[in-house]
């Protein structure tokens, strides 16, 4: 699903999420004063706080919440200040907005899982909480057709239909739109991206140690997956370790070591 070339403005971000809200399937915690943002130690711009001067975390009932969380994986993120955790979940997913630290600006959002799995979820935190308030929307829509709201939500959340009732509209637009694949990065290991005569990817690559990999999100339009394990280079005794750079537009995994069980 592509995504709309426009960033969703606050208004249209605390209306999605208080309509979603409104169906009895989540809530929306009171709104945050300035001093609450202040202590997630990370730059927050205007129109992110004006969001959470309105509105505070959303949760489903099931009790999953999407907004500034906490995690233990948080690690895996990066540098400190260079992330902000949205959401974590019992599919061993950790989701976070990349901000740089330079500029304080909030880049794209991005996914990993417990292993090694990677995506880059949406351009933005507005564009990202819009989607899922757009799926619970849809599951409360929809619940009918599935056991009950949460295997529907999970089903729009995930991109799985197959719990729903077999007179399921598979083939609307929004759910056909929904499966779609995503894009799949193209990675580079630190000499090929030296070499490649792009002066970005080649400075990005400067920066990095040489087992890291790389992959270029700068024309990325719509969910991308990060097959940073597939790499020759990679290997199954690593987690990844992620830094973004170029405002979130280039990725870099390094390995960090396990330690043995």
């Amino acid at each position: 699903m592509a995504w709309t070339e426009e960033t969703p403005s606050w208004q249209d971000v605390v209306n999605a999420l208080r309509e979603a809200a409104a169906g009895g399937d989540a809530a929306l915690d009171e709104a945050l004063g300035d001093e609450a943002m202040d202590a997630w130690d990370v730059p927050v711009p205007d129109e992110i706080r004006e969001i959470y001067r309105r509105v505070g975390l959303f949760w489903l009932n099931r009790g999953e919440e999407f907004g500034p969380v906490r995690d233990d994986r948080a690690e895996r993120c990066g540098e400190p200040g260079s992330y902000l955790l949205v959401h974590s979940n019992p599919a061993a997913e950790t989701y976070y907005v990349d901000i740089d630290r330079e500029s304080g600006a909030w880049g794209p959002v991005f996914m990993f899982w417990e292993d090694h799995g990677a995506r880059m979820v949406a351009p933005s935190l507005q564009h990202w909480l819009v989607t899922v308030a757009s799926y619970v929307r849809r599951a409360a829509r929809d619940a009918d057709a599935f056991e009950d709201f949460d295997t529907a939500f999970m089903a729009w959340f995930f991109g799985d239909f197959d719990e729903a009732d077999d007179d399921y509209p598979h083939d609307s637009p929004d759910v056909v739109a929904r499966l779609a694949d995503d894009a799949v990065a193209e990675i580079l290991d630190v000499a090929e991206a030296g070499r490649s005569g792009d002066p970005v990817l080649a400075d990005v690559a400067g920066r990095l140690p040489d087992d890291a990999l790389i992959a270029d999100l700068r024309q990325a339009d719509r969910p991308t997956a990060l097959p940073f394990e597939r790499h020759p280079a990679w290997s199954r005794r690593y987690e990844a370790v992620y830094m973004r750079f170029c405002e979130g537009r280039v990725i870099a995994a390094t390995p960090l070591v396990l330690q043995p069980r």
